[in-house]
């Protein structure tokens, strides 16, 4: 479970309206600053009225967001069963989720974006995750950028295999 610190520097106003969508787990919000979506931002005790926004377990230390309205009354809690916010799969490729739109393999959509640290981003070497296998060891079901499904699905029904990955961590 990732829980940032309090980081210094100067806090910015903003409000939350929703639950993250990145990361499914109670205190886990979807905001804005201006005409900025930051997700997820964190409760983080001691603030009262704010929470900690663009932080993640790789060192990004994010800001203080101070509430300008109270948060919204959650309709549904989050998830019972496990989910990843951020994966690191065993080849130490960092996968992070999609907050917007997300393509589609094999008419599912990819759920994690992937990189792996020290190798130039490309279509090439970039890759995608469309489930997680929750387990004893998690898996991931793997793709590479390039098997992403372009233009109508109807007419483009290529089938691609998923490579099934262990995953080294998940943070929630």
């Amino acid at each position: 479970m990732f829980t940032p610190s309090v980081p210094g520097g100067s806090p910015r106003d903003g409000y939350c309206w929703t639950r993250s969508i990145a990361a499914d787990r109670a205190g886990a919000w979807r905001c804005m600053v201006g005409n900025e979506i930051h997700d997820p931002c964190f409760q983080v005790p001691p603030l009262q009225n704010g929470v900690v926004c663009g932080a993640d377990p790789f060192g990004k230390s994010g800001f203080v967001m101070n509430l300008t309205k109270p948060f919204p009354v959650e309709k549904a809690p989050p998830a019972a069963w496990p989910s990843g916010w951020i994966l690191q799969l065993d080849d130490g490729s960092i996968c992070e989720p999609f907050t917007g739109t997300r393509p589609a393999i094999n008419d599912e959509p990819a759920q994690w974006s992937c990189i792996k640290p020290g190798v130039p981003p490309g279509p090439a070497t970039n890759a995608l995750v469309t489930k997680v296998h929750p387990g004893g060891v998690w898996t991931a079901e793997l793709f590479k950028e390039t098997d992403v499904t372009m233009g109508n699905p109807m007419t483009e029904r290529r089938r691609v295999r998923a490579k099934i990955v262990p995953i080294a961590k998940v943070w929630e």
